[in-house]
């Protein structure tokens, strides 16, 4: 099976290098590991170009921020560089956090000079990685490159970063793992965990991008550099977006449908199983499926890690009867399960009723007119005095810009994040005031 790999691995460096123009011998030495694994994933690294529209002051009169004087102020697009990589056709990216964090605009690159305009989905900043969407063209399957592992690391073996350097388009660059399970502190409180140590070289503009081993697998997100120092950069291990994906890419939230079961991935020989670990009451799949099922089919899908698992059922956005296969005690059993559509929640009145907040939806025009440092998002308009957000300082003209993780530029993102709290529950929002962003915890109102 091994030499069936490395043969069809060379096949593709060929015909790549024939594309170039060039006359290649299969048996050329240069066709490198490296090579092999630059022809594999490097089609499903993107460029990531993101503009964020913020306020400054014009003029520049030393006494402003003394005595308060109200200097005018004009709106200024800043444009900043990442990397990432499509993990599935459908045109799921992942990335870093902080590098579309706050983004009123998203392009794509591909290394073939193609375009998108990108959307983000969601984004956990407590371990740096967001989820961005495209749409393929005409139904166009795109590149891409499946989550591998990161638990089989091993220290001194060698890696290969590619990314957009400076946006210097899909540059290579290779190294050894040089520790694991490091540990980053950053302003503000912030601290990434368990990340991989590497010396090759990532600079800027490598955030979000790939780290692969030798054989071209995904095994990290590129995500930090020290700057005191050469050759000391850092990835997060892809283990921790496979812990992460079901809730970046909560699907029953995010399309409005009920499903009613919950999936976990565990280790096997053929690399993972998906098996069910909870099923919830009057839910769909209440009477289908049972805590311990083997998922093996979804939709005719074959599913067998958790990405396959959330990036089929994404694809499920309405009323449908959904086909599974599942090993119950030794036996495979066919099951169908009927998925329902949710009405629209009220996030206006959520808002109100959790967090003491009315808010009001940004609109390219409202931002223009009040001069707004975002022109997507949720303007606070009243603050309820002794409610949550009093309490937590929230105050008018604040935006919201993210609750639990996924990011709300409207009444209705917020109602489908916010319909599932508890009250009581502490939730993690996103406040933009002026040109500084905040994560906040806020407990909702019992």
């Amino acid at each position: 099976m091994l030499c069936a790999d490395m043969k069809r691995l060379c096949f593709l460096a060929i015909l790549f290098l024939a594309s170039m123009g060039r006359a290649v011998d299969s048996n050329d030495p240069r066709i490198s590991p490296v090579v092999q694994a630059y022809i594999k994933a490097g089609p499903a690294v993107v460029n990531i170009s993101t503009t964020k529209t913020v306020m400054v002051r014009m003029g520049n009169n030393p006494f402003s921020e003394i005595f308060q004087i109200n200097q005018p102020r004009q709106q200024v697009a800043i444009t900043s560089l990442g990397s990432g990589v499509v993990i599935s056709p459908e045109g799921y990216i992942v990335t870093n956090a902080h590098v579309v964090q706050q983004a009123s605009a998203i392009k794509i690159t591909f290394p073939d000079k193609s375009v998108y305009e990108a959307r983000e989905i969601s984004s956990d900043l407590a371990s740096d990685l967001a989820i961005i969407k495209i749409e393929p063209k005409n139904g166009l399957a795109l590149p891409y490159l499946p989550l591998g592992r990161s638990d089989d690391i091993m220290i001194g073996e060698a890696v290969i970063a590619i990314g957009n350097p400076l946006g210097l388009a899909n540059t290579v660059s290779t190294g050894v793992v040089s520790a694991l399970n490091r540990t980053l502190d950053f302003s503000g409180g912030v601290q990434y965990a368990g990340l991989i140590q590497t010396d090759a070289p990532i600079n800027q503009g490598n955030s979000g991008g790939p780290l692969l081993n030798i054989k071209g697998e995904l095994i990290g997100i590129n995500t930090a550099i020290r700057p005191d120092a050469q050759n000391i950069g850092f990835a997060i291990p892809i283990d921790i977006l496979t812990e992460k994906l079901p809730a970046l890419l909560d699907f029953e939230r995010l399309n409005r449908v009920l499903f009613g079961a919950t999936v976990r991935q565990r280790p096997a020989n053929a690399g993972g199983e998906i098996y069910v670990t909870e099923v919830r009451e009057n839910t769909p799949a209440q009477d289908k499926l049972r805590v311990g099922d083997r998922v093996i089919t979804v939709g005719g899908t074959k599913i067998s890690r958790i990405a396959d698992f959330v990036l089929t059922m994404m694809e499920v956005n309405k009323d449908t009867t959904l086909p599974i296969k599942i090993i119950r005690d030794g036996k495979q059993i066919s099951i169908d399960v009927s998925l329902r559509i949710l009405p629209p929640p009220d996030g206006k009145a959520l808002a109100e009723s959790l967090m003491g907040m009315k808010l009001r939806e940004i609109t390219p025009e409202l931002a223009n007119l009040h001069r707004l440092p975002a022109s997507q998002g949720l303007l606070v308009i009243e603050v309820e005095k002794d409610s949550p957000a009093d309490q937590l300082g929230v105050d008018v003209k604040d935006i919201l810009f993210q609750v639990g993780g996924f990011a709300v530029k409207d009444f209705a993102s917020l109602g489908r994040i916010l319909e599932d709290s508890k009250p009581g529950q502490v939730v993690r929002i996103g406040i933009l005031r002026g040109n500084t962003a905040a994560m906040v915890n806020i407990r909702l109102r019992e």
